[in-house]
């Protein structure tokens, strides 16, 4: 059984031409042209599915049912009921123009007709995003998605010394490299699959100055120095599935990883066992990757807090830093932890 989490059309609000009107196919004319905005209530609805795969697929619909009777979008469905996702957009948040931000949303068809999304990342609620292109028309998604975040067991630097991730709660003050002690605002922690896109990133004891092994999440941001080039000596981040070509750092996919988020007011860099690795970064897309149960408390906490929204450090891009690599020998010659 799988677990899908899905956004209800009624808790959409649509602008321009509207990119969800066909049952089966993407519309050209709402590129560039359309928007939908979340309900500041809206959070993801948990959806148990039979599949025979690990992906939500379009071609896959006569193996993919309800696991349950499921109320979704004002209209309840009956066990076995057929699922799919017959298309697929790109989208970003209004008013940004940076791809760093592209979201894959996925529409939910539920007997062959449409009632809400699915995306690769969460969505945060009372956000607009923009229809930016159409992604495909026959998609697939893994049911878990990635996120920003330590595994579980993983040490982090405190004004009392190293303590568990698991075991940090809001107040507590951790160390940071540019602002001293500073007080948690949040954690989080979602349990995922653990194998291929979902494995974790296993960074050797000594890899990137780390005193003992960690494992953070692929898309989890660590420190780290060019030796050449423009950026010769610069501090910037860089992705951990980025840094999988030098010594020590490789994927540990096991069956479920629970992956725990920290965030404080502003971005900062922490001590993960020793090596310098992001919190969550704040601003409006600080929920990607996070459970969406936890959206709209977090929303809640950050509403009026004068969050920070500029990184911590320069974040270099994996295909820039894959293009740098390569012409000065590879990635271990280019970095430095």
């Amino acid at each position: 059984m799988a677990t899908l989490y899905a956004w209800q059309f009624s808790d959409l609000k649509i602008s321009g031409t509207d990119p969800f009107a066909s049952d089966t196919t993407a519309s050209k004319a709402a590129i560039n042209a359309a928007s939908f905005t979340l309900s500041r209530d809206a959070t993801a609805q948990e959806i148990q599915i039979k599949d025979d795969d690990r992906t939500f697929d379009s071609a896959d619909e006569a193996y993919q049912y309800l696991a349950q009777d499921t109320a979704f979008d004002d209209l309840k469905w009956s066990i076995e009921s057929p699922v799919a996702t017959p298309y697929s957009y790109i989208v970003r948040p209004a008013g940004s123009d940076d791809p760093a931000e592209h979201i894959t949303i996925y529409v939910v068809s539920l007997k062959g007709e449409v009632h809400g999304l699915a995306a690769s990342a969460p969505l945060l609620a009372g956000q607009s995003y923009d229809i930016v292109d159409i992604d495909s028309s026959a998609p697939s998604i893994p049911y878990s998605s990635m996120a920003v975040c330590f595994a579980r067991g993983t040490r982090i630097a405190t004004k009392q010394g190293p303590v568990a991730v698991e075991d940090l709660r809001p107040g507590m003050r951790v160390q940071t490299a540019d602002n001293g002690y500073r007080a948690l605002l949040w954690t989080g922690r979602w349990r995922v699959h653990g194998r291929s896109e979902n494995a974790p990133v296993h960074i050797a004891q000594g890899a990137l100055g780390n005193d003992r092994a960690l494992e953070v999440s692929a898309q989890h941001r660590m420190v780290v120095r060019p030796r050449q080039g423009g950026l010769r000596g610069q501090e910037v981040l860089l992705p951990a599935k980025a840094l999988l070509d030098l010594p020590g750092i490789t994927r540990a996919p096991r069956p479920r990883v629970e992956w725990l988020h920290l965030m404080f007011e502003r971005h900062e860099i922490v001590f993960a066992e020793g090596a310098r690795a992001e919190s969550l970064l704040p601003g409006p897309q600080a929920l990607r990757g996070i459970n969406p149960a936890q959206s709209a408390d977090l929303r809640a906490l950050t509403q009026d807090c004068p969050l920070v929204t500029l990184p911590a450090r320069a974040i270099l891009l994996p295909g820039h830093a894959r293009r740098l690599s390569k012409r000065r020998g590879g990635l271990a010659r280019f970095l430095q932890a």
